[in-house]
């Protein structure tokens, strides 16, 4: 592989860490109420009705991944979504019906590529 065609490890990496951050219910589930607004860990326990101490120990694989951030108000520490948009996205993605792939389609498709490929190589396909 060429390098002009190499993937941009460091950017697959940091998107990897986001997804990771994101695998687990009860962190979606946080999301979910941290993009209608602000809270604090006693707010999202008497949502959830998930104990204080799990839902610190998801706020801070969140807050270590630079998703979620924090902030006080005298006592209060709150959080919240560092990047509403790209988060409301993923949760939206996530609850599209989509499509299947047509298994017709991807085999014209990898014919279409192995041709130019053989070709390109000059081997007579």
């Amino acid at each position: 592989m060429t390098s002009e065609n190499r993937p941009d490890q460091t950017r697959f990496d940091s998107h990897a860490d986001i997804l990771k951050a994101l695998a687990h219910p009860v962190r979606l589930m946080i999301i979910d109420q941290l993009l209608l607004n602000p809270k604090c860990v006693m707010a999202i326990h008497e949502i959830l009705d998930v104990r204080q101490s799990n839902i610190s120990q998801h706020l801070s694989i969140l807050r270590n991944s630079g998703i979620v951030a924090s902030d006080s108000d005298g006592s209060y520490r709150y959080y919240y979504v560092r990047r509403p948009g790209l988060l409301k996205a993923v949760l939206e993605t996530l609850d599209t019906d989509w499509p299947e792939t047509d298994i017709e389609e991807v085999r014209k498709k990898f014919k279409k590529a192995l041709n130019k490929n053989q070709k390109k190589q000059g081997i007579n396909p």
